[in-house]
């Protein structure tokens, strides 16, 4: 009789401000949705561990490893197929921002309750396509083994060695696979770079900017010219709830005052900074054809370039609108909490089934929400008569918790490696960054490390010279920012932010995917 196989465990990502309403959606999706479209069913374990802001998605290892094998062959196969897909997350995304941006004119206090769970019920569908879907290609797809990173890769090495083109399979492989269509970060950037255009048109006002203290310029806003403020509050209401992230808060408005006055501090000309986003939006469309041409791909590799950028265009645009229903998700819960006395935190330490019970019987277990905030398991598991899943806490968490047994990390190394997400070579300081609140260590010219970046850290990606992530592929968040922002960055890189420490110094040869401790 054989002997029966140890079930080994990994913790396959980090998540940071993560509530077990966010991974509601999604987990449902993967367990009921995703054998039924054809993307596997390869995994029937799972859990979430929470531990008050931080979370991690863990799997059986094997399981994990067989299911993202799986997905990644058939994009690659059918490339075709998978840009179908995508194009539906792209339409769920679209529907997801524009429903849940109806939140601050719904009539909330008015509503009775079988009406806001009809409203929930109603953009739950949305979410949970637009979640669940979006994960299989934009994450799964190239999770970890980086498959179809590096079948792009091979596709493209294979056709450089029979053309004459004079460039690094780095740079090739970020040119050719960036995405030619505006990321939110370059549209908000643009309509930044506008706002701040149309102050310093007015030398009065552009004055008012440079000279005056933060806190009294932004209490002093409704004071300035009418149109300017206009614009400055159109562009914080668009933009603001993208950095809500999961939990919020988003960025306030100060936060935005200060970018602009910093910006015209500095002397910067609006106008020509725009210009110079439009001239090398212009370059990287002209380069990337030159090449596509020049290198004489087949129609199946061409497909495949395609859903290569087109993914990284998706994980970009999805995030972002789930960033934004978050935020607007707030305002729903508020008008639950009061109705059950609850506060948001409470609420979002729910899953959705519960709180449609909790708005129909009025009972809630306010004990068992306030230790989920504090720290909890949310297991799936796959049974014969369906899928099971439940949130365990206290004694019953910890006992499960003994019974893990994990997959052992290498956290010693002098020498690292990943895959280049974008090309170049620098040497510095390097900072661990995994939350907004660790960003004030980050200076000009360190090196950011991190499990994985969000839009929340933007701001510190900026400082940076290089960027090291412990996330991979090409739609991992650093990637994607990293390419918009031309900084060399290397991903993929395994337990990276366990292996370094602050302060330490390395060398970051990004072309070659090598980081080396000094």
């Amino acid at each position: 009789m054989s002997k029966k196989k140890q079930k080994i465990w990994k913790a396959v990502a980090d998540i940071v401000q993560n509530t077990c309403f966010m991974m509601d959606y999604p987990l449902r999706f993967f367990f009921e949705e995703w054998p039924k479209l054809g993307l596997g069913k390869k995994f029937n374990e799972y859990f979430t561990y929470f531990k008050g802001d931080f979370s991690q998605m863990v799997y059986v290892a094997w399981e994990f490893d067989d299911q993202t094998e799986f997905m990644a062959k058939k994009v690659i196969k059918k490339p075709v197929w998978a840009y179908g897909l995508l194009k539906k997350v792209e339409d769920y995304s679209t529907e997801f921002f524009r429903e849940m941006k109806k939140v601050k004119k719904l009539p909330l206090s008015k509503m009775s309750n079988a009406e806001i769970i009809k409203f929930l019920k109603k953009v739950g569908k949305i979410h949970s396509w637009q979640h669940g879907l979006g994960a299989a290609l934009s994450w799964h797809a190239d999770a970890e083994g980086e498959r179809v990173t590096k079948a792009v890769m091979a596709v493209i090495e294979e056709r450089l060695k029979k053309s004459s083109v004079k460039k690094s399979l780095a740079e090739v492989f970020s040119l050719i696979t960036t995405p030619l269509r505006e990321s939110l970060i370059q549209t908000e950037e643009k309509s930044f770079l506008k706002v701040a255009q149309s102050i310093s048109q007015q030398k009065k006002m552009k004055k008012v900017f440079i000279q005056s203290d933060l806190d009294e310029l932004v209490n002093n806003l409704k004071g300035l010219d009418r149109r300017t403020y206009r614009k400055i509050l159109t562009h914080y209401n668009k933009f603001a709830p993208l950095t809500y992230q999961y939990k919020g808060p988003a960025f306030p408005l100060s936060d935005y005052v200060g970018r602009w006055q910093a910006l015209l501090r500095d002397g910067a000309l609006p106008n020509k900074l725009l210009r110079e986003l439009e001239r090398e939006s212009q370059k990287l469309k002209k380069e990337q054809q030159k090449l596509i041409k020049s290198l004489n791909f087949t129609f199946q590799e061409s497909n495949l370039i395609k859903v290569a950028q087109y993914m990284m265009f998706i994980k970009d645009y999805r995030k972002n609108a789930l960033y934004n229903a978050m935020y607007y998700y707030e305002f729903i819960f508020k008008e639950i909490g009061k109705r059950l006395h609850l506060s948001v935190g409470q609420i979002q330490a729910m899953g959705f089934k519960e709180i449609v019970q909790a708005l129909q019987s009025g009972k809630v277990n306010t004990d068992e929400l306030n230790q989920r905030q504090k720290e909890a398991v949310a297991y799936w598991v796959r049974k014969p008569q369906g899928v099971k899943d439940k949130i365990l806490v206290g004694k019953e968490m910890k006992n499960f918790l003994k019974k893990i047994v994990w997959q052992k990390i290498n956290t010693e190394s002098d020498e690292l490696k990943g895959t280049c997400a974008y090309p170049g070579k620098v040497t510095g300081i390097v900072k661990i960054i995994n939350t907004p609140d660790q960003m004030n260590k980050m200076e000009n010219g360190n090196i950011m490390v991190a499990h994985n970046t969000n839009p929340n850290l933007v701001p510190a990606m900026k400082k940076a010279t290089a960027i090291i992530g412990g996330a991979g592929g090409l739609t991992c968040h650093s990637a994607i920012v990293a390419r918009e922002m031309r900084i060399p960055c290397v991903v993929g890189v395994a337990n990276c932010d366990r292996i370094l420490k602050d302060g330490d110094k390395v060398e970051v040869d990004a072309d070659k995917g090598v980081i080396r401790k000094i």
